[in-house]
């Protein structure tokens, strides 16, 4: 039971709330899940904007690579792509599992999910930014 006068564990979602988290939850890994297509498209013409205009790669540069090996589950091939890439995508499916819980149940946790803390966020964010600047001085 939580002590008295601390805010309830789990508050309830109106019905547009649900949705929306169904929605990013559950369209999340499809989007993931069409990254393989979406290469094997050509990328459809679309590339990266900061490269193209600066010639030098942008932090999430190999992003889509690095999704489209780990939905085929070669986890090394994501990492050569762009480690810090794969960080952030395994941290956004744990936001997305978040997503489909509290929306399945129609109550959003008021307590913080470990996932969610401001620490696993800096790491994440390091990560993607050690492994640019890494990739920029050729270390990597």
């Amino acid at each position: 039971m939580a002590p008295v006068g601390s805010p309830p564990a789990w508050q309830p979602l109106d019905g547009s709330a649900r949705r929306l988290r169904l929605a990013w939850g559950l369209g999340w890994p499809l989007a993931m899940a069409a990254t393989p297509w979406w290469l094997g498209q050509g990328g459809l013409g679309l590339g990266c904007g900061v490269r193209a205009l600066t010639g030098m790669p942008c932090p999430l540069c190999g992003g889509t690579h690095a999704c489209a090996a780990l939905v085929q589950g070669d986890w090394a091939a994501a990492w050569a792509a762009n480690p810090g890439a794969v960080l952030l995508l395994v941290w956004l499916v744990l936001l997305a599992g978040q997503a489909v819980a509290e929306g399945t149940r129609g109550h959003r946790r008021t307590v913080r999910w470990p996932w969610r803390h401001p620490a696993v966020l800096a790491v994440v964010g390091g990560g993607l930014l050690l492994s640019w600047v890494l990739r920029l001085a050729g270390l990597a």
